[in-house]
């Protein structure tokens, strides 16, 4: 599993119980963060909205995402997956040397999160990781031809497109996947759980 993981850099599941999902969590790693996502009228945050989400990494420390499909609304809310590795081996030398200069905002979590985090790093075994949310790109590098060209290639690439159904498991390297979903529309009565979870050999 983690092999088809490591290759494909998602992997998505079929009527799996609870009790698949917890052993599954347990073979990849450590929970650090759990949300319900649930469409709330009222809340200003974009996961529990109904809006539909541009492609994105959630926050770094979580090497691992997996949501579990309690229920799916009766329109929209499919999952959009992009391979930012596959994107960034398109780019000039020079593109993705200037992307390793670019730091994001952090989406603050963590009671050690700093002010920001880079966009490419490498870690201590040599894998690159992406961290990225468009709406966390400070003003200075809105601009910058290489992140500018980066976004040209999300946008002109077809994203994979899943409908989770009831009882389904997404799992994405949240390293190197970037996520996102359509506008959730009709009953709007989806309800994912969301873990982020760290790697056993992190």
């Amino acid at each position: 599993m983690i092999k088809k993981i490591s290759d494909n850099g998602f992997l998505h599941l079929t009527d799996q119980s609870e009790e698949q999902l917890n052993e599954l969590i347990n073979s990849l790693g450590q929970v650090i963060f759990t949300t319900d996502v649930v469409v709330k009228p009222e809340s200003k945050g974009m996961v529990t909205s109904s809006n539909g989400l541009d492609f994105h990494t959630d926050h770094h420390k979580a090497k691992y995402i997996i949501w579990y499909c309690y229920k799916q609304t009766d329109l929209g809310g499919d999952s959009i997956l992009m391979d930012a590795e596959k994107i960034y081996q398109q780019l000039s030398e020079d593109s993705k040397q200037q992307l390793k200069s670019i730091e994001l905002f952090e989406h603050k979590i963590f009671p050690d999160d700093k002010e920001s985090y880079p966009f490419v790093a490498t870690d201590e075994k040599g894998n690159r990781k992406f961290y990225y949310s468009f709406w966390l790109v400070r003003n200075e590098d809105k601009q910058n031809p290489a992140m500018l060209e980066f976004q040209r290639l999300i946008k002109k690439t077809e994203p994979i497109k899943l409908n989770l159904k009831e009882r389904d498991i997404l799992i994405v390297d949240n390293h190197r996947i970037f996520h996102g979903r359509t506008p959730i529309e009709g009953s709007k009565d989806r309800f994912l759980k969301r873990f982020w979870l760290t790697a056993h050999n992190s």
